[in-house]
């Protein structure tokens, strides 16, 4: 029997992958001074921080719960493997290209490279610390097979997070990274297992979403006014960004275009993640060679080059053999991982 695919879950990763290109592009043409600093660039960058990257993990969460089974050591062992693999590939992959890019270019990067070990183990390079704190989310998370196990689960990811709202330094990256990110992941989860909108009728939805929208424009234009950057508000925001962006994503998922368009662009969202920065910042460092400074061209080429290389260096990895291992690794290393849920196979 095919899988029900969830349409506003592709929404929902287009629409983040759009915002994290977006925040990441934004930040290089301010670091390498192609664009002056204004209170809407501030704007803009403390806003999307507030909710891009918790989508992803809502997405993950939820895509977890809806098609894996994790509650015995041997289902443990084989899904942790099957996602090492899948993520951990091109973690080390990406990571490693742009740490050598960023050696070999240090005069024309933004932000200097660590050392290798450090880059990848211990403080891993952006945008690739999304993956490496997915692996260690994988490592510690069961998937929900009764309420009680949602509660206990949804509770401790609630206080880790509190945690992190005191004024505690936790110096080791790892711990740190799954206490900040783990809430999103537990969430998605628990959106997968109530299905909440099938109890909202649409036109409530609307309003709930233009309402949440509102609210979050409205409080993250005064955040950014009065330069208000406490780790709780931020949290709320987050809560904010990504009720009122599930939401839409749902309505819009009931329109036939709007799915066409969002199963043909979902497939691109993990190459795009894992290379607009390398076109991005390559790009920049040959126009700056060849003595082009003017801010214009380096916008538009840039943002074209950051969607456009990743889909054209995909379409091309694809078509010759075993080159996009680095992208799709467990296409080639098949993992036998059994169990049910919902009636259906994993």
């Amino acid at each position: 029997m095919q899988r029900q695919r969830d349409y506003f879950i592709d929404i929902i990763k287009i629409y983040a992958c759009i915002l994290v290109v977006l925040g990441h592009f934004a930040q290089s043409m301010l670091k390498a001074q192609i664009v002056s600093e204004s209170m809407f660039f501030e704007w803009f960058i403390q806003t999307i921080y507030y909710f891009h990257v918790p989508l992803f993990f809502i997405c993950s969460g939820y895509l977890f719960q809806k098609y894996s089974v994790v509650s015995t050591f041997s289902q443990w062992k084989n899904n942790f493997l099957k996602k090492l693999i899948a993520l951990g590939v091109p973690y080390l992959v990406f990571s490693t290209i742009t740490w050598g890019l960023k050696s070999l270019f240090s005069s024309a990067v933004n932000e200097q490279a660590h050392g290798y070990f450090e880059s990848i183990f211990l403080s891993p390079i952006s945008p690739y610390w999304y993956l490496y704190a997915l692996i260690l989310i994988f490592l510690i998370m069961p998937t929900f097979f009764n309420k009680k196990i949602v509660y206990i689960s949804l509770t401790i990811a609630f206080a880790l997070k509190v945690i992190t709202f005191l004024p505690i330094e936790i110096s080791i990256y790892a711990i740190n990274t799954v206490m900040q990110n783990l809430i999103w992941f537990v969430l998605g989860m628990c959106l997968c297992v109530f299905k909440p909108f099938g109890y909202i009728k649409p036109i409530v939805q609307r309003i709930i979403a233009i309402s949440l929208s509102v609210v979050f424009v409205v409080f993250s234009v005064l955040l950014c006014a009065y330069d208000v950057e406490l780790t709780a508000v931020s949290f709320l925001m987050g809560l904010i960004g990504c009720a009122s962006t599930v939401i839409f994503a749902v309505l819009f998922s009931d329109i036939d275009i709007v799915k066409s368009i969002s199963l043909s662009l979902s497939k691109y969202t993990m190459p795009v993640f894992l290379m607009h920065t390398i076109f991005a910042a390559g790009l920049r460092a040959v126009l700056f060679k060849v003595g082009i400074t003017n801010s214009l061209i380096h916008i538009v080429s840039g943002l074209a080059i950051s969607f456009i290389g990743p889909v054209i260096t995909t379409i091309i990895m694809e078509r010759i053999k075993y080159l996009d291992f680095v992208l799709y690794p467990n296409k080639y290393l098949k993992i036998n991982f059994r169990g049910k849920n919902n009636g259906k196979k994993t």
